[in-house]
């Protein structure tokens, strides 16, 4: 499945250097989270949030994850108990590329 994962933009070095590491989950539950890309300008936004970044300062990573790996947590959000490889990582977007599609 190809799904979209938000994060802070300082994080983008070690997760392309390491992959999504549940270990640096900062929920209750240790897992990487990732949404359809109809979710894309939520998911941006509840990191913002979240983490308390600017919208511009969120990049997007989209992943191509098996289907194995994924949990559905809610309509278009699922989330992986594993770590993910930095060699899923197939794309990234930039906020101005998710605006713009927005």
């Amino acid at each position: 499945m190809v799904l979209r994962h938000c994060t802070p933009r300082k994080n983008l070095a070690s997760i392309v250097a390491h992959g999504l590491l549940i270990a640096r989950s900062k929920g209750k539950l240790k897992a990487v989270w990732l949404c359809s890309p109809d979710r894309t300008s939520w998911a941006v936004l509840h990191v913002a949030k979240k983490h308390g970044a600017r919208v511009e300062n969120v990049v997007t990573l989209e992943i191509d994850v098996p289907r194995s790996w994924l949990r559905r947590s809610r309509r278009d959000v699922w989330y992986c108990t594993r770590d993910i490889p930095a060699e899923r990582i197939a794309r990234l977007f930039t906020f101005a590329a998710v605006a713009a599609v927005a």
